[in-house]
């Protein structure tokens, strides 16, 4: 039900299916599976997997994607059949680019990083800022 709802908000968040004509399936797909591997559904999670597959959209068409995916995930496969996904010019540099769109997808989403709360981030702030007034925060003497 919790991915029904974050499903829900990825759609309505308006994210754009025309970018390089990728269907709105393979986008959720990705979401999720980003969402998953970077630790759960969460909202922060939801908005840094959204952008990263906004990225890679910019960077590469959909049937680049899926042929770089198809390379990338047949590699792994032992023996000569194998072979033609390993030993592939077209190969490298297909899975190179995906690659390179992911890295600057995570530098630009924020991919796997916890957003710090707006209260506990001021907090942090006053705590380590010397120019804080002597009567503002914890650090001010119980008895003035």
């Amino acid at each position: 039900m919790r991915g029904l709802a974050l499903l829900a908000l990825l759609l309505a968040t308006g994210v754009q299916a025309q970018d390089n004509n990728y269907p709105t399936l393979e986008r959720v797909d990705h979401v999720l599976t980003c969402m998953r591997l970077n630790g759960g559904q969460t909202v922060d999670n939801l908005y840094a997997c959204a952008c990263e597959v906004d990225i890679i959209a910019q960077q590469l068409g959909f049937d680049e994607f899926s042929e770089a995916r198809t390379y990338e995930i047949y590699q792994r496969m032992p023996g000569e059949k194998g072979a033609l996904f390993r030993d592939n010019e077209r190969a490298r540099k297909i899975v190179a680019q995906l690659q390179q769109a992911r890295t600057e997808a995570s530098k630009r989403c924020f991919i796997g990083r916890q957003r710090q709360h707006p209260a506990a981030a001021a907090a942090t702030q006053a705590d380590h800022d010397p120019v804080t007034p002597a009567g503002v925060g914890s650090r001010a003497p119980a008895g003035r």
